[in-house]
């Protein structure tokens, strides 16, 4: 399944999103942030997607967002938010949810490992609300973008999620970024959705496919077996459309 995600559609209402989201594509990962935040939106969402036959999963809050924060307040914040939206997603009957590890904040920059215990602690809160709402959880791996960054690497990913009922999010793109695609690849039996875009390694720029470096061919093929979803990252839908087309085209071929 080839689904969209355009952080940006998170600016406009829901309804007109979604009309403009079902003209290309049958599946959509909603950014829950601005107004889309899931909670916000669950009456206007039962309402108009009654009309429409799209496949929804969810991406979590980013913005401010830091699981791993060693502000207990803020940290505590942003576990908040993603458990609501957990529990909005699970009435709203969306069975995924893909959320970001944590980040090394200044102070955190002074204590990685106390980075790493945090997110770890709060990925076992946001596992409970996640099963006890029948929602699967996938942790994306982030693009190599300084110091800050948790999870570039299955080294650094992997340990958050030992002995936890929680997914991998494989970000082709960030992978890239970070030259561990291969890497991510010998972990496919972890893998429960996929991120694609494309760029030329130097930065995360989420270009249409073809237009960067990376080879999606192999990729896919890396991926033999996998049956969840191809989402699609989009700066906007027309860039969508076009990947879409490119990697139907390469789907088709294997």
């Amino acid at each position: 399944m080839i689904a969209i995600s355009v952080p940006a559609l998170s600016l406009i209402d829901f309804e007109t999103a979604l009309a403009s989201v079902s003209q290309k594509f049958t599946a959509w990962e909603i950014v829950a942030e601005g107004k889309h935040y899931l909670p916000d939106i669950e009456k206007e969402f039962v309402d108009a997607t009654s009309s429409f036959d799209i496949d929804f999963s969810v991406h979590a809050p980013l913005s401010d967002i830091n699981i791993g924060s060693l502000n207990p307040r803020a940290r505590e914040l942003s576990v908040q938010e993603i458990c609501e939206t957990l529990q909005a997603a699970g009435r709203m009957d969306i069975d995924l949810c893909t959320i970001h590890p944590g980040f090394y904040g200044p102070l955190g920059m002074l204590d990685k490992p106390a980075v790493s215990k945090m997110t770890r602690e709060s990925l076992a809160v946001i596992e409970e609300v996640a099963q006890d709402n029948a929602v699967r959880v996938a942790l994306e791996n982030m693009p190599n973008m300084g110091m800050i960054m948790m999870g570039r690497s299955p080294a650094e990913l992997l340990p958050l999620l030992d002995g936890l009922d929680i997914g991998i999010c494989l970000d082709i793109g960030h992978a890239n970024t970070a030259g561990t695609i291969d890497d991510f690849l010998r972990h496919k039996d972890r893998v429960i959705n996929v991120h694609i875009h494309d760029n030329l390694g130097d930065r995360d720029a989420h270009l249409p496919i073809g237009e960067g470096n990376i080879d999606f061919k192999k990729v896919l093929l890396g991926l033999s077996g996998y049956e969840g979803r191809y989402v699609i990252e989009a700066r906007n839908l027309t860039d969508g459309a076009i990947s879409r087309d490119r990697l139907q085209s390469l789907l088709s071929t294997l």
